[in-house]
């Protein structure tokens, strides 16, 4: 792969995986605390004391304007380590003016902290066409895996699981991922294998 082309996946990765972990992480450990139950230690600390069927949530910024939404089938509260757990979440950006990023999978569960939190199966992080941050026109971004990891102080988000990487009609495929979003670096740890297509212009 030419290093320009490394480059820009680096860039986009950054943009997606930057969403996903500060959007994700910040609404399941807002959620978390919302929803936390102050009786919980007379409940058995094993057993969920809050839970919330058909959960939408959407975050507005200062203005009033709608950024992101999330929604879980089924979310519940275990108090005997403060973790959040969702059944099928699904982030959604909300920003018109920036393309479309979703981030879904079939389970997710939150530290009480909000410090990591962990996504299973199907995880799917797509990134919709549209402008980017330079005004280019830049194709549609999908990376999936069967489980990924984000990690919020340390702005990093981490796979031990094959991942693949669909930029247009370019594909990367590797197993084990590990992203950090302060140096703006990705790398595959083995198995990597790609094709590169250079997008029309």
């Amino acid at each position: 792969m030419k290093i320009r082309a490394s480059e820009r996946l680096s860039s986009l990765l950054s943009l997606l995986l930057l969403l996903g972990l500060a959007a994700g992480t910040y609404y399941l450990a807002e959620k978390s605390a919302q929803f936390d139950n102050p009786n919980a230690k007379a409940a058995a600390a094993h057993e969920p004391d809050s839970f919330v069927d058909g959960l939408v949530v959407t975050k507005v910024n200062a203005r009033g304007e709608p950024v992101f939404r999330l929604s879980s089938r089924h979310m519940v509260h275990i108090p005997l380590d403060n973790r959040t757990e969702y059944e099928a979440p699904l982030l959604v950006s909300l920003d018109t003016d920036k393309p479309q990023v979703t981030l879904r999978a079939l389970r997710a569960r939150a530290s009480g902290d909000g410090e990591v939190t962990e996504l299973f199966d199907q995880v799917e992080l797509v990134r919709e066409a549209g402008k980017g941050e330079a005004g280019r026109i830049e194709p549609r971004v999908r990376i999936t895996s069967d489980s990924m990891t984000l990690y919020s102080p340390e702005e990093i988000a981490r796979t031990t699981d094959a991942v693949k990487i669909e930029y247009a009609s370019s594909v990367l495929t590797g197993v084990g991922m590990e992203f950090n979003h302060a140096t703006r670096q990705f790398a595959l740890h083995g198995n990597v294998r790609g094709t590169y297509v250079t997008p029309p212009k």
